[in-house]
């Protein structure tokens, strides 16, 4: 019958989807876990081995293994109706199972018989109490077996490093002995044992050799014995010393030997018994006499060496020939003893000396010899070896053939050593020393002066290579002095170029306000009228100082205009601008200035230009009112020079006064005497002012005597006008336009136009004034002229000229600048620029270029 002829199993469950959902994941997890436990188990019973019932375990596998099969066939059958493999393959789980079942049946009563795990526990440590008893038990017994073999081990190994110790005891004892008398026999010092009584019980090979003694004759004999009574006692008291110091001790002891007497170093110590009582000295003596002689000849070379370095030391700090002879003499003199030296320097002709320098203490022989500086001596045989390279030193002249040591002889001189002086293979001179004492020079004396001389040598050829140098840097810097002075002056220049422009615009409202009020205040007193004249004049000389600061010895420009100047009522301008200085400041410390005018009457004029010589006069008062700081006479004097016919200015003062030095430098630029009060120019600007007018410059002091400066100006012809400044007539009103960054200039210059009848508009700054320009023109009211200012920020005067000109080309554009001098001088106006006027502006010229321009 087939399979076919059954109707799956699920037909039964009406193939209801949950309900075979249900059957077919639960068998398939029965399945699952049925063939996961046999694997288990079989990975158990191989790690376990030693288990008993282990084919249990296999027979359970086999269970569980057909039991999950059966369950996968209930899954297969509700598809497919293969009942007769299911039946077959729960056949096979019926054969697995019931033997199964039969033999743990069997085993249950074996099982029961295995031991529960709280009696295996018990057991187990029964057992293990045993085991550690019965190893404790072992571990004792072993260590008491060790413990007495290493007792016996280690009695062996005492036992046989005592015979070792002791043998090599012995051996060491018999090596020490033979060792202690080699080196005692074999030392170069002296040493020996003394009772405390004195008698020997040592002495050493070197002992007995040094006193010539057989072996072992000074041994129970005492010092009495061999030495004489005095260095007896002397050793016997040292020895007394070491007792009494109960240790060793060390001193130095001189002992008589059959070649003399020896110097010796002795450490003495003494020597105890079992009880600790001394009952012996032991003594090591060695021998320094050589020692103390070479220490005594170092030190010597120690002394020469350090007055060597001394004196050259003091060479070295001179620089000239005779400081550096003299240095040289006087140390010889000192620390030689020499009592007569002196050096001389070779002749031209090479038959003479000529003695340079005499030391300080040999000039009582230097005179009865009639020796003295630059005093000849012929040259003899001696001095002749010695100009060949010969260090010549003869003992004892007192019988000397040579000239030259009969005379030394007669002044009780017996020995001389002549040293030459060589640089670069070349004799130039000597060095002569002479003592009293023949044969007082020792060899290291004499080699002091060898290299003494080396040095003196080369001290003297440096000396008058720094005198060649130091004539050359004179010609040189005298070479470069006009050069550095004129570099001096451009630097100045530059410095004031830079400050002129601020400065100007400073003083141009003051210089406005002061003229107009001069010209349109009637009202005012004379003296007021005066006062604003001085205001006015320092105004312009501050203005012309400004521009001549950079230009001091520069010829003159186009704007250093020369006119004939007054010199009487320029010196009484001076006289007023300085009364506070030479008046009022003095008498606050105390101290009182008469100042005397001398001025002659109906001089001729001078050419020049007056503020630049007031302010040259000014500067001659205020040096002569600083070199008077206690008071004094000030004369301001004019004059005609009878011979030249020059008008002549002169500053007289009884102060201080210069030194040939401080004079011949005064005019140097930036040289002061005055410290931190003087700037070094005042005198230099009045020299530079004399250069640009041609005049003379005449300085006359002395110390304590006081000073006078004279001027000479060339005479004015006598047509020549008396005032450089003439009235222009107004110009018509105008419409002008100012442009400047400064408010206070605006003002100044707008009001002064204004008063001179114009109508101005102000504009303060490049941009504006240009804008103000083209609107002005827009409207129909041009401005028919415009003053601009050079420096502004952004747009400076250059740019305004150019707009202006390009919107207006016939409008006057005239430039107000305080660099106006320079460009005037270098000839560099701006293009579209028709005027320049420099700051700070006249009222003058103001009338005059609207004047010309309109």
């Amino acid at each position: 019958m087939d399979h076919f002829d059954f109707m799956p199993h699920g037909m039964c469950y009406l193939w209801r989807p949950d309900l075979l959902a249900l059957h077919v994941i639960s068998d398939s997890l029965i399945t699952l876990a049925y063939f996961s436990i046999p694997f288990t188990l079989l990975y158990f019973v191989r790690r376990r081995r030693d288990l008993e019932f282990n084919w249990m375990f296999v027979c359970f596998a086999v269970f569980i293994v057909a039991c999950g099969t059966t369950h996968l066939m209930e899954i297969v059958t509700v598809w497919k109706p293969e009942y007769y493999v299911s039946g077959v393959i729960k056949a096979i789980t019926a054969l697995a199972s019931v033997p199964t079942a039969i033999l743990l049946v069997r085993l249950i009563p074996q099982a029961l018989a295995l031991p529960s795990p709280a009696s295996l526990r018990r057991e187990v440590e029964e057992r293990q109490r045993a085991e550690q008893e019965v190893r404790r038990a072992n571990e004792a017994l072993e260590a008491r077996v060790a413990d007495r073999t290493a007792e016996l081990e280690a009695m062996n190994v005492k036992l046989r490093a005592e015979m070792r110790s002791r043998q090599d005891a012995e051996d060491a004892n018999r090596r020490n002995r033979q060792l202690l008398e080699a080196v005692i026999d074999n030392s170069p010092a002296v040493i020996y044992v003394k009772q405390t009584d004195g008698r020997y019980l040592l002495t050493n090979r070197r002992y007995e050799e040094i006193f010539h003694l057989k072996r072992g004759q000074m041994l129970g004999r005492t010092d009495h014995d061999l030495f004489e009574h005095a260095a007896a006692e002397a050793f016997r008291a040292m020895d007394a010393r070491v007792v009494q110091a109960d240790g060793p001790i060390s001193e130095v002891e001189v002992a008589p030997q059959p070649d003399g007497q020896h110097t010796y170093i002795s450490v003495k110590a003494p020597l105890r018994d079992a009880a600790g009582k001394i009952y012996a000295i032991f003594g090591i003596s060695t021998d320094i006499t050589e020692q103390m002689e070479n220490e005594e000849r170092l030190r010597a070379q120690l002394a020469h060496l350090r007055l060597l370095d001394e004196t050259t030391q003091a060479i070295g700090e001179r620089q000239d020939l005779r400081s550096i002879f003299q240095t040289v003499l006087s140390s010889v003199e000192d620390h030689l003893f020499v009592d007569l030296g002196c050096i001389c320097m070779r002749g031209a002709d090479d038959k003479s000396m000529s003695v340079n320098a005499v030391g300080p203490k040999s000039q009582q022989y230097a005179e009865r010899l009639q020796i003295g500086e630059h005093s000849a001596l012929s040259c003899d045989a001696h001095l002749a070896r010695c100009l060949t390279g010969e260090l010549v030193y003869e003992p004892d002249i007192a019988q000397s053939a040579q000239p030259t040591h009969q005379r030394f002889a007669q002044v009780g001189m017996r020995s001389v050593v002549t040293v030459p002086l060589i640089v670069e293979s070349k004799t130039f001179g000597a060095m002569i020393c002479a003592r009293r004492t023949p044969g007082s020079f020792s060899a290291s004396d004499i080699e002091f002066l060898r290299q003494l001389s080396a040095h003196v040598a080369l001290a003297a050829h440096q000396a008058q290579l720094y005198d060649s140098l130091q004539r050359a840097y004179e010609d040189l810097r005298q070479s470069q002095e006009t050069v550095l002075q004129q570099e001096r002056l451009r630097a100045l220049g530059q410095m004031a170029s830079g400050i002129a422009h601020d400065i100007n615009n400073a003083l141009s409202p003051a210089a406005l306000y002061v003229q107009v009020m001069r010209e349109r205040e009637t009202a005012l007193s004379a003296e007021s009228q005066e006062r604003l004249a001085i205001v006015q004049r320092s105004i312009e000389d501050v203005a012309d100082t400004v521009a001549r600061m950079r230009e001091f010895y520069r010829p003159r420009e186009a704007q250093l205009e020369h006119a004939p100047v007054d010199t009487n009522k320029l010196l009484h301008q001076v006289v007023d601008l300085t009364r506070a200085r030479w008046s009022d400041m003095p008498q606050e410390r105390g101290a009182v200035i008469r100042l005397h005018e001398k001025l002659e009457q109906d001089l001729p004029a001078i050419m020049g230009t007056d503020s630049e010589i007031r302010d040259a006069v000014t500067n001659l008062v205020l040096n002569a009112v600083d070199a008077m700081p206690e008071g004094g006479e000030l004369t301001l004097r004019s004059f005609q020079d009878a011979g030249s016919h020059r008008v002549g200015i002169e500053v007289t003062d009884t102060g201080l006064g210069m030194s040939e030095d401080v004079r011949a430098r005064c005019l140097e630029p930036f040289f002061t005497t005055k410290g931190e009060r003087g700037t070094g120019l005042g005198l230099a600007m009045v020299y530079g002012m004399a250069r640009r007018h041609e005049a003379e410059l005449q300085i006359e002091s002395a110390p304590g005597k006081g000073t006078t400066v004279r001027l000479l100006f060339a005479a004015a012809p006598a047509a020549a006008p008396q005032s450089r400044e003439s009235a222009a007539p107004a110009a018509r009103e105008l419409r002008i336009l100012i442009i400047d960054d400064d408010p206070l200039l605006l003002r100044s210059v707008r009001d002064t136009l204004e008063a001179e009848g114009h109508v101005v508009e102000a504009a303060g700054g490049g941009q504006l004034g240009i804008d103000a320009f083209t609107a002005a023109q827009k409207r129909g009211e041009p401005f028919e002229f415009v003053l601009t200012d050079l420096g502004m920020p952004h747009v400076d005067g250059r740019k305004v000229a150019a707009a202006i000109k390009a919107v207006s080309p016939k409008t006057p554009v005239v430039l107000l600048t305080g660099w106006g001098h320079r460009l005037l001088a270098t000839r560099d106006v701006p293009a579209h620029v028709d005027r320049v006027l420099s700051k700070p502006p006249k009222v003058t010229d103001l009338r005059q270029v609207l004047r010309d321009l309109s």
